[in-house]
């Protein structure tokens, strides 16, 4: 078992003698939460009227520049706002 965990720890750019972190769950809310904070870092609004405003189309096309970066970004972590049942 050790010789697997320390084959897993160099696969994934981990020296020998460390361990390889794993994966932290995280429950729907602090998911939501998580994308809430970003949001309101980020670009100055709520998650969940971030939401609302991509899902009109009003923050589309992302434009290449640092603003449209900021919201690269968060549309990226959408799935932590809307995660599916357990």
């Amino acid at each position: 078992m050790a010789a697997i965990k320390q084959r897993q720890a160099l696969a994934n750019g981990l020296g020998e003698n460390e361990e390889d972190p794993g994966v932290d769950a995280m429950t729907r809310e602090e998911g939501v939460a998580l994308f809430d904070r970003k949001a309101r870092q980020l670009i100055g609004m709520s998650g969940a009227e971030f939401l609302q405003r991509w899902d009109a189309g009003e923050l589309r096309p992302v434009p290449d520049t640092a603003d449209g970066r900021k919201i690269g970004r968060l549309v990226m972590l959408i799935p932590f706002a809307r995660r599916t049942p357990d």
